[in-house]
Order: structure tokens, then sequence, then C-alpha cells
């Protein structure tokens, strides 16, 4: 059996079991949608950078819903995390037009950045009806 597409909904509170337990089932549903290693470490360091971006910047690290899903359609896996956070204008931050380095980084923006090398495309809007929908599409 191979999963073609998984959701998750979760409310996860800012501490280190719960963030972990929310990582064991999303890393369980990529193990069953590829079997490449090299897509299983791009899905798994993907979604624990949007995790954490989430409970952070959105939630201010407390506690908050998040939504983890990912579908596979030949030989593309998408995956979006999405929360109901705080939330941030996506047209600031326009990964394709901004020169992401490590070196005009200062403390911030790293989680992007690691996803924007791993992932082949990165789509960043507002969630409705508030929050961040990060989406990233992997080629297996």
């Amino acid at each position: 059996m191979q999963i073609l597409s998984y959701k998750l909904n979760a409310y996860i509170p800012f501490d280190k079991d719960s963030i972990e337990k929310f990582l064991f089932v999303c890393e369980d549903a990529i193990n069953n949608i590829t079997s490449d290693e090299k897509t299983v470490f791009k899905l798994k360091s993907a979604t624990h950078e949007l995790l954490i971006n989430s409970l952070e910047h959105g939630y201010g690290k407390n506690a908050g819903e998040v939504c983890f899903s990912m579908s596979k359609k030949g030989n593309i896996i998408q995956l979006e995390v999405s929360d109901e956070g705080k939330g941030f204008g996506a047209s600031i931050l326009d990964l394709e037009e901004q020169n992401l380095n490590q070196d005009s980084l200062r403390g911030r923006g790293w989680g992007l950045l690691i996803i924007k090398k791993l992932c082949d495309n990165i789509q960043i809007t507002p969630n409705t009806p508030r929050g961040t929908k990060v989406i990233v599409s992997i080629t297996n």
C-alpha cells in the first residue's frame, strides 16, 4: 500500500514532547508516501522547519492549531503546513525576488532559506480566515 494523500489537524502545545509527537506522526506518513531517501529527508526537514515557524512566529511560542497535509501526484509530492496564528504579509517575503542567502540573514529567516534550498517550489500565502499557509513541492 502507498498513501497518496494525508491530512492531520492538531492542537500543539509549545513543548518538546508535543512537537516530537506531531513530527513522529508526520514522519510516519512521509515514510508511507515515498521510500526515496533524499525525498524523505527533504520532506521531514521541511515539515520540521515549518512546524517550528508556525509555533514560534505564528503563535508566539504558545500552543496553536497546525494543519499538515501531503499529496502525491505522479512524481510530485506537495506538502502543506498551515496555522491560524498572527500571519504575515506574504508580499513582504517574495522568495523568488529576494536573494536569501546565509550572508544576508540576521538571525531570522534561516528556516525559510533551508526550505527554499531543499524544495523545488515554495508558496507562502495567507490562510483563511487567518494565519499562514506554506506549500512546498518536491520531485520524487
